[in-house]
């Protein structure tokens, strides 16, 4: 998608049932059982039904190889091999073609052949652990850290490739797991200095990296992370005898005494509508921000100034509003959006292109091979 974004041609390979992410990926189908998430990470690319089960099938794929830079696969390890869509076999018929393995935990090792899902990664990452209940139940982050990163740490992967390419002109295999992207997502804390003695506790749950509850019962979220911006805080709250107070003059001081300083930021942010004490914060330069539902983006300015959502009129489903692309280059054409294949609608085209006569195309789905919308 992110490719795509920025004007790559791009196929979606499916088999003739469908993506399973069209009907499994949201607690809320739009029609039909099929899923919003669908409609948004399919955007811009074209779409063809194969089945890759039968010889036919793979040799589709044999004479589309040739045309294209780049070819991705998420099989776990071996699939590819036993589907002759594996890179040896590929490379030979494209020397120059970029091939991106992407498996759940990587393509060694004993989780290598488990089937992997955002959950189950988090788990296995240390993500799922880092927030818990009182009773100690590990908290999910709420959103797909493994399956939004993944594609971004490919799209840098691929690009790298493309990059070596030109100048070497050879292509090669880029291998990316959800668990590493996951770890990658941690990359400032998974960190582990043997010559420390760490205390065991988390100074990112803490007072001063919270959120707190307002008079009208909504809620905003501060990080204070320098001193200034702890006497900012204490000044906006008017509160400036903590700003003086010894115990909290440092950030680790503020850290171990987070307890205390958290039933006093409670109790103050409880006495003002929420916002109230935003105009307030802002005004003080606190690093502060509304804790938003998710429909609430939708219409917020701040989102809307910067062109970050994007309406595509979908044939299928409506007027979908998804996320922008999330990185403009000034000196491109601008990010194209067109809405998600449905199953199989530009299987002719694609074929066509690499060669395939009409009445190949016509036996290829009489024989159940592919499938044409």
């Amino acid at each position: 998608m992110y490719l795509a974004d920025q004007g790559a041609d791009v196929v979606k390979i499916e088999p003739l049932t469908g993506d399973d992410s069209r009907y499994t990926l949201t607690a809320a189908p739009i029609r039909d059982g099929q899923s919003r998430a669908y409609l948004a990470v399919n955007r811009n690319k074209r779409g063809i039904a194969l089945d890759l089960r039968q010889e036919a099938g793979q040799a589709v794929i044999h004479r589309l190889v040739p045309r294209f830079d780049v070819v991705l696969v998420n099989f776990r390890p071996g699939v590819a091999d036993r589907l002759r869509v594996d890179y040896e076999t590929l490379r030979r018929i494209n020397p120059r073609l970029i091939y991106v393995h992407l498996t759940a935990y990587g393509s060694r090792g004993p989780y290598a052949d488990k089937p992997g899902y955002d959950l189950i990664i988090q788990a296995l990452s240390g993500i799922l652990g880092r927030r818990r209940m009182p009773d100690g139940m590990p908290i999910a982050s709420g959103v797909w850290v493994a399956d939004c990163s993944a594609p971004m740490v490919l799209a840098y992967g691929i690009t790298l490739a493309l990059l070596m390419r030109e100048r070497s002109g050879r292509g090669q295999m880029v291998d990316g797991s959800l668990l590493m992207a996951s770890l990658a997502m941690q990359s400032v804390d998974a960190v582990r200095v043997t010559s420390a003695q760490e205390d065991g506790r988390d100074y990112s749950r803490q007072a001063m990296y919270a959120p707190y509850r307002c008079a009208d019962d909504q809620w905003l979220v501060i990080v204070i992370i320098q001193d200034r911006q702890w006497q900012r805080l204490c000044e906006a709250l008017e509160l400036e005898h903590l700003a003086a107070d010894p115990r909290f003059d440092a950030p680790l001081k503020r850290a171990q005494e987070s307890d205390s300083i958290y039933e006093i930021l409670a109790a103050a942010f409880a006495t003002r509508p929420r916002a109230e004490w935003l105009a307030t914060l802002l005004a003080h330069d606190v690093p502060a921000a509304p804790v938003l539902g998710r429909a609430e983006i939708f219409d917020h300015e701040q989102f809307l100034a910067n062109d970050m959502l994007v309406t595509v009129d979908d044939p299928w489903a409506g007027s979908t509003t998804m996320m922008a692309a999330p990185v403009r280059l000034s000196d491109a054409d601008p990010p194209c959006y067109r809405p998600a294949p449905t199953l199989g609608r530009d299987t002719r085209e694609v074929l066509a292109e690499a060669g395939f006569s009409t009445d190949e195309i016509g036996e290829l789905a009489a024989q159940k091979v592919i499938a044409v919308g």
